[in-house]
């Protein structure tokens, strides 16, 4: 993740995620940055490194607190980031695939259109569930 950091990998990827991010994270005014570390974020659960997902998360986390008007209380888009990186979409789940190999499974990577059905789905309930919860507490 450091390396493609340093490449123009997570330029593009936060080109194409863009949209997605606006929709996601209204409140976050096109702060390079911040938009950056959540794009950094996003891969590293879709790839299924959560290792590097957390650092990158608490990272953006940080990032978000800066501007937080009330450091006791969670911002929507805040809020929208633990949503997102708990319910995360994984295309190559490689710790489930790694146990699965080391416990001598004889096909470990069965797992990984089952993984795509759960994750995809809990991320769009996630989204949702966390959109009308931001509508109504308003």
């Amino acid at each position: 993740m450091q390396i493609a950091n340093k490449t123009t990998f997570v330029t593009k990827l936060t080109k194409v995620l863009k949209p997605f991010m606006k929709f996601l994270f209204p409140e976050i005014k096109e702060n390079h940055k911040l938009y950056n570390e959540i794009s950094m974020n996003i891969v590293a659960n879709i790839l299924g490194l959560g290792n590097a997902a957390t650092p990158l998360g608490l990272k953006a986390m940080k990032t978000m607190q800066k501007d937080n008007p009330d450091k006791k209380v969670l911002t929507n888009s805040m809020a929208t980031l633990i949503v997102l990186n708990t319910a995360s979409i994984q295309i190559i789940p490689t710790t489930v695939i790694a146990i699965r190999s080391s416990l001598g499974s004889a096909n470990p990577s069965i797992i990984i259109v089952p993984v795509w059905i759960a994750t995809i789905v809990a991320a769009i309930v996630g989204i949702a569930a966390t959109k009308i919860f931001i509508k109504v507490g308003k």
